[in-house]
């Protein structure tokens, strides 16, 4: 028992997909760098912190 795929037409194609991946990038792209800033900022922020006071401690 298969299924008989003849004939069997999507209403878009690989490029619509890429195109529609690219809008909706471009649409949340700036939220998920904003997000992604609150996660890694005070990381870098305590290592640089880090690192100063261990220079001055030398």
């Amino acid at each position: 028992m298969s299924i008989d795929w003849t004939g069997l037409t999507l209403p878009f194609d690989v490029g619509d997909l890429i195109a529609s991946g690219n809008g909706l990038l471009g649409m949340i792209g700036t939220f998920v760098l904003l997000a992604l800033a609150f996660v890694f900022v005070p990381k870098v922020i305590t290592l640089i912190r880090q690192s100063f006071s261990a220079a001055r401690g030398k």
